[in-house]
């Protein structure tokens, strides 16, 4: 099932559209990682890995979704496939970065898969607004990458060279690196609604029978 969009709505409130976005993708991500800061000491390492990107995951499908509820009529498959992808995403880009012992190239080539498998996974939902993936694609690797390679350093800038707690070392970052992805997938977004919908195919003999 695809979603659609009301471009009537989104029209007269892009910026809405935008910043909620923004601040759900940002609030998902903090909520997401934020609470295993307190008790991850008692989790086996291997649950952990599993459990923060698929609640994290959740966290971001969910509130997305929030938003998007107000601009579309059927929005349920959201959750499942925007929460889906960027639980498999983060995970298997986790994975990347530490096969490739967390080098440049290694942390470059998992954000680049971590926004790879997010923008696939969550397309087939807004395919009735897009006619290809690549945009989408391109938004969700340059937003994902970006946020993550910057999250450090606006910690760095906050803590002033200090060392920061865990608690806020956590939250700033997450927090920080949703923000700059919803930011430009928000604009892509936007972007999207503003082109033609792909019409729906009919065979042949369907088109004959109107």
């Amino acid at each position: 099932m695809t979603i659609d969009i009301d471009e009537a709505k989104v029209a007269r409130n892009e910026a809405g559209l935008w910043l909620g976005w923004v601040l759900a993708t940002a609030v998902g991500m903090l909520l997401g990682f934020l609470p295993f800061v307190f008790f991850v000491e008692d989790l086996d390492l291997g649950l952990v890995r599993i459990l923060i990107p698929l609640w994290s995951g959740f966290m971001v499908g969910v509130l997305q979704w929030l938003v998007l509820s107000r601009f579309l009529t059927h929005s349920a498959d959201w959750i499942i496939n925007g929460g889906a992808g960027y639980a498999l995403g983060y995970a298997l880009g986790l994975s990347v970065i530490q096969i490739l012992g967390a080098s440049p190239l290694g942390a470059l080539v998992g954000y680049i898969l971590f926004g790879v498998i997010v923008a696939l996974l969550q397309w087939p939902v807004l395919r009735r607004e897009i006619p290809n993936v690549v945009p989408w694609l391109l938004a969700n690797v340059a937003g994902w990458a970006l946020g993550a390679y910057l999250g450090p350093w606006i910690l760095n800038l906050i803590v002033s060279g200090s060392t920061a707690s865990q608690v806020l070392s956590t939250a700033v970052i997450s927090a920080s690196t949703g923000l700059i992805a919803g930011a430009i997938t928000g604009l892509a977004l936007v972007w999207i609604v503003r082109q033609p919908e792909m019409e729906p195919f009919e065979p042949p003999e369907m088109e004959k029978m109107k």
